[in-house]
């Protein structure tokens, strides 16, 4: 089969190439997806330059963290899903970008019958994660004020129609006027220009230096420190993912400027399990089981269906094209989801 390997660390554009591999085959309880279409994400250029420290791996390896597809064969415990139409986060958030794909079943999921498989493969990890942040951890109310930072990204625009469909009132941080045009046509109350205006400042303002209720941070960095600092008494400052640099990643960040707030910090990890090997609980990893996902991707099927809720693809690209537009995601000019169509 074809699939996009990193073929050595380095920039995506420099070290990306399809090549010919052997089609996986899946063991007891995963899945084997023929896959329609892969989203690109930020997190697939740290795998590129070998910064993802976490999850160390070696070139040469398949990119590919979601995906939408049908199943076309599946191991002992899983074998109801062949030939189901599916959307699925992939065997250790690799191999998706390829012309099939492995995937554990406690992240397989039916793809929503109204969108296309390149729309559904851009749905299934910004919505479930924007659903898990929002409302299990984040517990956004209506009228509440929810703060949405990278608010034109795939999270990010995900976020922003999740809190309308719950009745909050929704700023969005966003970096220049196209990607501030873009929140604001999906239904933003307010849009900040991080690069012009003093988000601090902007969001206290609004608020009657209240601040917002829900801060949902995709970028870290030093937008973290400043977030505390308009977010409410009580207020939910919700960390989600992680990218392995000194200023957003394993290193963390130094607490005592949050207490000065009274503020909550969540904490927020889409990834969903049954059982943890005891190496990785040890390192901290406590993922949400099936359960917890079946009532997210319910949730979110409904509101697809009611057409409260739709994920924006700013570029459909070819496999060959992902590298570069890795590059484009590295340079912040991308706008909501960046899609890979396989085409056999």
């Amino acid at each position: 089969m074809k699939a996009l390997q990193v073929t050595a660390h380095g920039r995506p554009g420099e070290v990306l190439a399809v090549r010919t591999i052997e089609r996986p085959e899946p063991g007891p309880g995963e899945v084997r997806v023929e896959v329609g279409a892969a989203s690109l994400n930020f997190n697939d250029i740290d795998r590129c330059r070998g910064k993802l420290v976490s999850v160390p791996t070696p070139p040469p390896f398949t990119l590919g963290m979601d995906v939408c597809g049908t199943v076309d064969a599946a191991g002992e415990g899983a074998e109801h899903w062949v030939g189901r139409r599916v959307v699925a986060i992939t065997k250790t958030a690799l191999g998706g970008i390829a012309e099939y794909a492995i995937a554990p079943a406690v992240s397989v999921f039916d793809a929503p019958a109204q969108l296309d498989d390149a729309e559904a493969a851009a749905f299934v990890l910004t919505f479930q994660a924007s659903h898990l942040a929002l409302f299990r951890r984040g517990r956004l109310r209506a009228g509440e004020t929810l703060v949405v930072h990278s608010a034109a990204s795939g999270l990010g625009t995900a976020g922003i129609q999740l809190g309308k469909a719950a009745g909050a009132r929704v700023v969005a941080v966003a970096g220049g006027p196209v990607k501030g045009a873009l929140c604001a046509s999906l239904g933003a109350d307010l849009v900040v220009d991080h690069l012009s205006e003093d988000f601090v400042e902007s969001i206290l303002t609004a608020t009657d230096d209240v601040g917002a209720d829900v801060v949902y941070d995709l970028s870290g960095g030093d937008f973290t420190e400043r977030s505390w600092r308009c977010t409410a008494r009580g207020g939910r400052y919700l960390a989600v993912g992680f990218a392995d640099d000194d200023a957003n990643g394993m290193t963390g960040r130094p607490l005592r400027m949050a207490c000065l707030g009274n503020i909550d910090i969540v904490c927020v990890m889409l990834g969903w399990a049954e059982s943890v090997d005891p190496g990785m609980r040890r390192f901290g990893f406590n993922p949400f089981g099936r359960d917890v996902a079946d009532e997210v991707h319910a949730d979110l099927l409904r509101m697809v269906a009611e057409g409260k809720v739709r994920p924006f693809i700013g570029r459909r690209v070819a496999m060959d094209e992902a590298g570069a537009a890795l590059d484009e995601h590295e340079e912040r000019r991308s706008l909501g989801r960046t899609v890979v169509e396989i085409v056999r």
